[in-house]
Parts: structure tokens; sequence; C-alpha cells
């Protein structure tokens, strides 16, 4: 299929009359959802997407007819996944739960949105309720792929073209894994940077929200105006890259590493300091099951009451992993979160030690795994960060056989800023080397 541009920071450019401008974006992404998204699935189905959009388009006419300006994102067409509560729009979590049992109020970042402007696309599909389960968006770049899991809706529109910028959200590696085999760049900020509420939670330990963007400026752009004191940081060097040694480098096929292999050799040359470095966290907490039960654990207390009344409206995965979770100790999930700080905190001190201003490493083991697989992404290159709960960037700077292979950087706890502004060369740099 003919993927589209959709720039964000390119769409903000415009200077045209609001009316003008609303009504005009508003025609285009209904002419390109009508375009592609039937062949790529990214949105829950909704009967009356258009009447809901001039209804839209009148409330925000209205909201400023005494401004003198018309707000940041004025009229820009936003995906918001299937597990964020938006007023108006009904919430499944990718379950076959009744909505009226999902559905709730609105958090401040949908409400953000409102305010800037922004007119909500849709709901994006997810798996269910961001564990696992079937889901029916295709890949962009070819539809006998996945586009990755559980933010898959998210992560296809943008690539496709059909909206400029998308919300998901990531618990092991929901927003990475999407945006590395859809080929676009996808944010994770920080644990807790960005206010959960008004979204259904799979683990609340592990749970951030997260961007996608066809372009890094744009992603730039998204971040300073929808997460909480953001405050831009500009660089004088190029970044020194840190890359975990262990069994971290293991959890990738032979292709993808030698594709890393290649552009941080590509990187060496344009005058990155790369160092090799020891990590504070031992291999079995990659290999074993901890994070996975830590999450099961969460989840099985999180849907306690649902599961109670609407068992039987759960798939079999989610089933299974909260029979598994109510075998999780009260004991052990406050274990887990301890150890989740000392990860932090030894993960600072080592940045600090090294001198490290970024981890680097692919953002997925492989590229996206064909749809007979069953298999929407691998949680090894992305997981311990999220433990950490550190921000992350994938950047599409690679492709295999013609499938896209995000390059992952991952920044210190709390230093969203300094991730965006340290991977803004870099992004250029391991762009320019991919043509």
């Amino acid at each position: 299929m003919q993927l589209a541009r959709a720039s964000l920071a390119e769409m903000l450019s415009n200077g045209v009359e609001p009316e003008v401008s609303i009504a005009k974006a508003i025609t285009h992404y209904l002419e390109r959802f009508a375009e592609l998204e039937p062949q790529i699935h990214a949105f829950v189905p909704e009967e009356q997407l258009e009447l809901r959009l001039k209804r839209e388009k009148e409330q925000l006419l209205a909201s400023i007819a005494a401004a003198p300006d018309k707000p940041a994102l004025w009229g820009i067409p936003v995906g918001i996944k299937d597990l964020i509560h938006v007023e108006g729009l009904p919430t499944h979590a990718g379950s076959h739960l009744p909505a009226e049992a999902l559905t709730g109020k609105e958090g401040p970042l949908v409400t953000r949105l409102r305010l800037l402007g922004a007119v909500i696309a849709g709901k994006t599909v997810t798996e269910e309720f961001a564990y696992q389960g079937p889901i029916s968006t295709l890949n962009p770049h070819d539809t006998a792929h996945t586009p990755g899991g559980s933010s898959a809706g998210s992560a296809a529109a943008v690539a496709a073209g059909i909206c400029p910028l998308a919300v998901g959200t990531q618990t092991l590696r929901s927003v990475l894994a999407p945006a590395s085999f859809c080929g676009v760049f996808g944010f994770k900020a920080s644990y807790g940077r960005i206010p959960m509420d008004g979204v259904i939670q799979l683990s609340p330990s592990f749970d951030a929200i997260g961007l996608f963007t066809q372009d890094l400026r744009s992603m730039e752009v998204a971040a300073e105006l929808l997460i909480p004191g953001w405050t831009p940081r500009q660089v004088s060097r190029k970044p020194v890259l840190g890359i975990p040694q262990g069994v971290y480098m293991q959890l990738m096929s032979d292709e993808v590493k030698a594709v890393f292999l290649a552009q941080i050799e590509s990187l060496g040359k344009l005058g990155y300091q790369v160092k090799h470095v020891e990590m504070p966290w031992q291999d079995e907490l990659i290999y074993g099951d901890a994070m996975l039960r830590f999450i099961e654990g969460e989840m099985a207390r999180g849907h306690a009451d649902l599961f109670e009344q609407y068992a039987g409206y759960y798939g079999e995965p989610v089933k299974d992993g909260i029979a598994r979770g109510k075998q999780v100790t009260d004991a052990e999930l406050e274990t887990y979160r301890r150890m989740q700080l000392e990860l932090r905190q030894n993960l600072e001190i080592l940045m600090e030690e090294e001198g490290i201003d970024l981890w680097v490493s692919p953002a997925q083991g492989g590229t996206a795994p064909k749809l007979e697989e069953n298999r929407t992404g691998w949680a090894g290159m992305t997981a311990v960060w999220g433990f950490a709960g550190c921000p992350a960037l994938s950047i599409p700077a690679a492709s295999i056989d013609n499938l896209p292979l995000g390059f992952q950087c991952v920044g210190s706890y709390g230093g969203d800023e300094w991730l965006l502004a340290w991977s803004r060369e870099m992004a250029l740099d391991l762009l320019s080397s991919n043509r």
C-alpha cells in the first residue's frame, strides 16, 4: 500500500483561518481514513464518525470565538488507544466486555489535547487489556505481518499517514515494538511523567503513556505540548552511548545484530563514543519470569471485581494470566517494587560513573512477525527499561527485507527531555547512513 506523509510539525506550520483550517483538516483526515483504514484496520469501528467530527468542529469553533489566536494543535487529528477514556466514545479495551462496564471519565491528557484544539480521530485498536489477544490491525508496510502489540492501531495509523499523532501505552513493549515494526518514531515517557488518570491499566507499577509520530521534530513538538513541565534541552556534543553486556545482547536474531553492529560502527566513525558496560541487573531478571509475574499479579488485582462479574467475556490468554496472577502473593509484589527502585537508582549511578548519556540497542529482537506466527513482539530489548521506569525512543533507522527495524535509545529516569535532545543529531545520522 502507498503510505502517506503526515508530519505533525509540518501541519502546524500552516497559517490559514481557523474555520478553513479545521474544515480542511477534517476533510483531509476523512479522505485518508476512507482510503487507508479499510486496508489496515487501525481504528475501532465507529458508526457515526463523520457526525461526531462535525460536532467536534462546531465545539472547537465555538471555543475560540472570542480568542485572538487558534490553539497549537488546531484541527490536528489524534488517535487514542482504546484503553484511554474519551468523552463521547466507548472504551472496549480490545475486549468483549460491555462498554458500560469499562468506560470511565476522561483523563487530563485527552482533556489537554482538546484544549489545544486537537480533533479526536478515533479509538485505536489494542490487544485485550494491553495483555494478549487477537487484533484486527495489519502492518502498513506489509499487511501479511503484524503491526506489533499492544498499541497496534496507534502505530499503524501514524505509519500509514491517517493521522500525524497517536497516543499509546506501554507495559513491557507496547510502544517500542509497534513503532519498530511500523517504521515510526515511538516515545515512551518515564514512569509517572504523564498522568495515567483516565486509563485502564494493565500493571500500575509499569504502565506509561507513549506517543507516535512520523518524524522526531513532530515528537519534540508533541512532547512539549502534552507532557507536564516539559523543558526542552539543547546539547553541544554527541552523546556517549552505552551498550549492555551479558545476556541482553543475545536477545536478537543474527540479522538484527548485524544491522545494529553496522549502525554502531557508522556512529563510531562519526565521532560517537561507545562503551560496552556490565549492567546492574541479574540476567535472570531478563530471562526469567519475574517481570511477567509482577504484571500478572497486578493485573489479577486490578481486574478482581470485573472478572468476578464478567469472567465469561474475557479471552483465554487474559483469563490464564489472571489465574497465574492470583497465585502471586502481596509480599512477592512488594519485593518486585523494591527491585524496581533499586534498579532505577543503580542505573542512575552507573550512568554517572561511566559518563553514559544514552543506552542503545535494537528496539526489537526481530522485524514484524507474519500474522500466522501469532506473535506481536518481543519484550527482551524493552522490558527491563520499563521495569526501571526509564524513558525510551524507537528511531526508524533500518530495515531488513523491506520491513522496518527501530533503533532504541534509553535515557535516565526522569530525563525525558535529555533523551529527545541527545537523540536529535543521532537520528539524523542514523537515517542518513541508512539511505
